[in-house]
């Protein structure tokens, strides 16, 4: 049986154990709240440079052009200005080229399938379709790339290439690369760019392929696709 000096030790002994244990857990809490104010600054710090980077590229890339009047009724392939330029929908594989036509397209994936039809509603200014492309997800959310009515297009010099390719489960993501070059651009579908030299600015089509078919998730310049910024 412990004398009362024992007990009297034991219990500032035990005392002074809850003060350490109480100091202890003060220490880890505090750290714990200092992680996660020095993670919020850090994260408000990234937000901000990549904001910062986003404006700075949509700043470099923005462009206002003065156009003709659009011609609606005018049909293209009576041009033979056009005619006479390469307009084959050629496929790159990062090695060789190979031109897609109606006559081998089920050779192709069904991505390029899938692209290789979205050209052709760009050229027949078929805008009623092409915006049946895209997910309701990106519908909700593209403001003006939403293409309300355009022209048909003078696209020539056009190219296709995966830039990304993945399985998931029962979804396939795919990033495909366009590049094309549009003759007499009048703006209705492509105002990034200009009338005369309507140059090859491509443009990545996110698609996402599932048991219900293939649609456009994302569509993004190439210069903010390989910035990363907007991935």
């Amino acid at each position: 049986m412990l004398s009362e000096d024992e007990i009297i030790k034991q219990r500032e002994r035990n005392e002074k154990k809850k003060k350490i244990l109480f100091i202890a857990v003060g220490v880890v809490v505090g750290l714990i709240v200092l992680l996660g104010i020095v993670s919020f600054i850090l994260s408000a710090i990234n937000d901000h440079l990549e904001n910062r980077a986003k404006t700075e590229i949509e700043n470099e890339t923005r462009r206002t052009y003065i156009y003709p009047p659009a011609d609606y009724d005018y049909d293209i392939f009576s041009d033979a200005g056009y005619l006479g330029l390469d307009r084959g929908i050629w496929f790159s594989d990062g090695v060789a080229k190979t031109v897609v036509t109606d006559d081998n397209l089920k050779q192709y994936s069904p991505e390029v399938q899938f692209m290789y039809n979205v050209i052709n509603m760009i050229i027949k200014g078929d805008y009623v379709e092409y915006n049946k492309i895209f997910t309701a997800n990106y519908m909700r959310t593209a403001g003006d790339d939403i293409r309300e009515r355009f022209t048909m297009q003078q696209l020539f010099d056009i190219e296709l290439e995966y830039v990304y390719y993945d399985e998931s489960g029962s979804e396939i993501y795919s990033d495909i690369v366009v590049t094309y070059w549009i003759r007499n651009n009048n703006g209705t579908f492509r105002n990034d760019l200009d009338y005369n030299d309507a140059g090859a600015l491509p443009v990545v089509y996110r698609l996402i392929s599932n048991s219900e078919g293939i649609k456009v998730n994302d569509l993004l310049s190439y210069y903010k696709y390989t910035s990363g910024l907007w991935n």
